[in-house]
């Protein structure tokens, strides 16, 4: 989605601060796919991207790994440092705080995928994606995390979406094309049912209408993002968006661990386990880690259904602004002379780095057909090498950015409503991706 925010648990009622981020990741992420692209045609293909993620070892030496191959290391934690060092210092952090906290988040990235490829460990499906949020939780929790490494994971929705335009390069035009029409009918009715049931549930306990949209919001469309855009389009307060956040973070590290779990014990194939994550993971972070888990081949399909679920909260809000300007706000005695207009609401909330992410795919479906399987090859495996960069530096964020103690102010009817819609959410996600893939 096309907002990142740094409220912590929002216990104020001061405004929400937003900083749009989606076009950061649509230049990036293109800018990387040209670049890889470009370099290759010219003949110095950049293959000291493909050469910085460490191979399963001991079977080949890690000592020798990191002796050969310590210049692709820095030049890669180079090239990801300045191109997303303008985002964090629009954002309001200082270029030396910036700078710091994404060199260490960075060596920590690099301990979780030398400790990722160990072969025993990587056997059992200990793999980074496990490591970085494991450790990641570990620290977060227990640790007091110095404020210029937080710099750098409050970028972290930054990362997974530079990551997910990343994939799309991965992703040939024709199956995007193909499971596209399925991908949007699981998420249109994960997101219809997802919303009735905690509408349903939330009057019953008779919590505000403003807060249950936020609610909603979070366990059905797209998580932080989705709460965020609710929230300020129904004009919640800033502490129910803080406390729907908090839901989201905690919530979304369990499922990273569940769904896979109950992937692998009903057996599915990558296809269904993509589809199914998709369908029911509530961020695309977290979604991306769950289905890292499970392979390649799920990610793929999980960001079909993903990206289908974030496209959808434009016309959420765009329903929302509708009803809290007619209904809500008629009640409450308020005008409605600060709303702004449907189409610029719908458009300001439209995810930009799925447009990207189609872009990639078309490019890169283009330049396959027409330069061959060498090129293929290179492309490919350097943009994948950059991708698990960004999805190991994603899975630390979220690690560190989990406090279990913000939960202990959200109220029990509150969290029972979320709790039931996030678990509806699942089994209808569960059928769905069985019955449609």
């Amino acid at each position: 989605m096309s907002v990142s925010v740094a409220l912590g648990t929002g216990r104020s009622d001061e405004p929400v601060r937003v900083v749009r981020g989606d076009w950061w990741s649509v230049g990036i992420g293109l800018l990387l796919v040209l670049a890889v692209a470009s370099a290759y045609g010219l003949g110095i293909p950049l293959d000291v991207f493909q050469t910085s993620v460490p191979k399963p070892w001991p079977k080949t030496p890690l000592g020798l790994q990191i002796a050969h191959h310590w210049a692709a290391y820095v030049a890669t934690w180079l090239v990801l440092l300045l191109l997303t060092v303008l985002p964090a210092v629009r954002s309001g952090v200082s270029l030396g705080q910036y700078a710091l906290g994404f060199t260490v988040l960075f060596a920590a990235a690099w301990g979780v995928l030398i400790l990722g490829s160990q072969q025993i460990l990587k056997q059992d499906g200990l793999e980074y994606p496990f490591w970085a949020l494991i450790l990641g939780v570990v620290a977060g929790n227990l640790l007091r995390i110095p404020s210029s490494i937080e710099s750098a994971t409050a970028q972290s929705e930054l990362f997974i979406k530079i990551s997910i335009v990343l994939l799309g390069a991965n992703l040939p035009f024709s199956i995007v094309a193909k499971s596209g029409p399925r991908a949007f009918v699981e998420a249109a009715i994960i997101v219809a049912v997802g919303f009735a049931v905690s509408q349903v549930l939330g009057r019953w306990l008779k919590l505000d209408d403003r807060y249950l949209a936020v609610l909603g919001a979070g366990a059905s469309v797209c998580g932080v993002s989705a709460a965020i855009a609710v929230g300020n389009t129904v004009r919640a307060k800033p502490r129910q968006i803080g406390y729907v956040v908090s839901l989201v973070v905690v919530y979304g590290l369990i499922l990273i661990f569940v769904l896979p779990a109950l992937v692998h014990g009903f057996h599915l194939s990558a296809l269904k386990a993509g589809a199914w994550i998709g369908g029911s993971e509530l961020a695309d972070a977290s979604g991306a880690a769950a289905a890292q888990m499970v392979g390649d081949a799920a990610v793929k399909a999980f960001s079909l259904v993903k990206l289908s679920r974030d496209v959808l909260i434009s016309l959420v809000c765009l329903i929302f602004a509708v009803i809290a300007t007619a209904v809500w706000d008629r009640k409450a005695g308020a005008g409605d002379a600060n709303h702004p207009s449907l189409g610029a609401l719908v458009w300001d909330r439209f995810p930009k780095f799925v447009i990207a992410f189609i872009v990639a795919s078309i490019l890169s479906t283009w330049w396959q057909s027409a330069y061959g399987k060498a090129f293929a090859t290179d492309f490919t495996n350097n943009l994948n090498a950059l991708r698990t960069w960004l999805f190991t530096l994603t899975f630390l964020s979220i690690g560190l950015n989990t406090r279990f103690r913000d939960l202990r102010d959200v109220s029990g009817k509150a969290i029972a409503v979320f709790t039931v819609t996030v678990l509806v959410n699942v089994v209808v996600g569960g059928l769905l991706a069985a019955a449609l893939f």
